[in-house]
């Protein structure tokens, strides 16, 4: 796989594990200046003339950059070019037109720097270039799992259950086999045989008074 070692036997011998983690941060902006320095440096074009005017700009541009503070730190450089230039030719040559210039240069490089540098270091400004900061990826949610109807293990085989309900329906029981019935054999009264009995009865008696056997 991309990132890792191939094969299941890890690195090579004598080479670097591979340890996965997250990717590296990228470099953080440094913070503003102190109090002093921020001083300093608002009042460096003033004290000197407009001489050290491309200073606070060429600051904000090291420290934080950022495209404006980039190209304002190459606006006051080329007022600080225009401004040598100027005052060469003006020197030399006696060039009115080179001294109005080196004037002009001079006037924005002594009083320009330090309302451009008040400006632009203002909180505000340091925050709105710091990354924002990552949310932290939110818990995973898990649905509840649902209950599930028991089932004994020791059902009766003709229990059933309803497809796609899950209900157990009612145990089936096999119907009682109907035995034929017979009709009952009616019973002869037995009148007859009892008139036979007492006349051997009487029978009996009637011999054993005569002296007959």
């Amino acid at each position: 796989m991309s990132g890792q070692y191939p094969g299941p036997f890890g690195p090579p011998p004598g080479g670097t594990p591979y340890v996965p983690g997250p990717p590296p941060a990228p470099a953080a902006i440094p913070g503003r200046l102190g109090t002093t320095a921020r001083v300093l440096f608002a009042l460096a074009p003033v004290l000197t003339f407009g001489l050290l005017g491309a200073v606070p700009s060429l600051v904000l541009a090291v420290r934080r950059r950022r495209a404006y503070d980039i190209a304002g730190a190459v606006v006051f450089c080329g007022l600080l070019f225009a401004l040598i230039v100027s005052a060469g030719i003006a020197g030399r040559l006696q060039n009115p037109t080179a001294d109005v210039t080196g004037q002009i240069t001079l006037f924005l490089l002594w009083f320009a720097p330090t309302p451009h540098f008040l400006l632009m270091d203002r909180r505000e400004v340091w925050e709105a270039g710091r990354p924002a900061p990552q949310p932290s990826p939110p818990a995973p949610s898990y649905a509840a799992p649902q209950a599930q109807p028991y089932t004994s293990p020791y059902a009766s085989p003709y229990a059933r259950t309803t497809p796609g309900y899950g209900t157990p329906a009612a145990p089936y029981a096999p119907a009682p086999s109907q035995a034929p019935t017979t009709p009952a054999t009616p019973v002869a009264p037995v009148t007859g045989a009892t008139d036979d009995l007492k006349e051997l009865g009487e029978l009996l008696r009637r011999q054993s008074r005569e002296g007959r056997p």
